[in-house]
């Protein structure tokens, strides 16, 4: 039965290590995603010190995890095109645009609910 119970477990290990694997790849590789973990990082430091209440806080780990998430596909994507199209095929050029708008679009949205946390905050 612990045989059995083993082959359960370690897909999901295996694919956790994966995952983790990934994160550390885009840590160390990509300029724009510790950019953001850094901002991040200061965001939540001054909510915190600020004392922000915790749904307000946990707005702004939503937001800066949905960034995140969007540079993590960002570059996933950018990745993917650039093995396939190493020629940059102007069709390559429209998907990383549009992906890239993404990250834009979640970034701006996550400072205009951080703005408007902060804003409350304030009054």
């Amino acid at each position: 039965m612990t045989n059995f119970a083993n082959k359960k477990i370690n897909p999901f290990f295996n694919s956790f290590g994966c995952a983790v694997k990934g994160l550390r790849y885009v840590l160390r590789n990509e300029r724009n995603f510790r950019l953001h973990i850094i901002i991040s990082i200061f965001v939540l430091f001054t909510a915190f010190y600020l004392d922000f209440s915790w749904i307000d806080f946990a707005l702004l780990i939503i937001v800066i995890s949905i960034v995140l998430v969007a540079e993590m596909v960002n570059s996933a994507i950018e990745y993917t095109w650039d093995k396939l199209e190493p020629n940059h095929h102007p069709v390559v050029g429209i998907i990383k645009d549009t992906i890239a708008g993404s990250v834009l679009l979640a970034s701006i949205s996550a400072v205009a609910v951080g703005a408007i946390i902060i804003f409350k905050h304030f009054i």
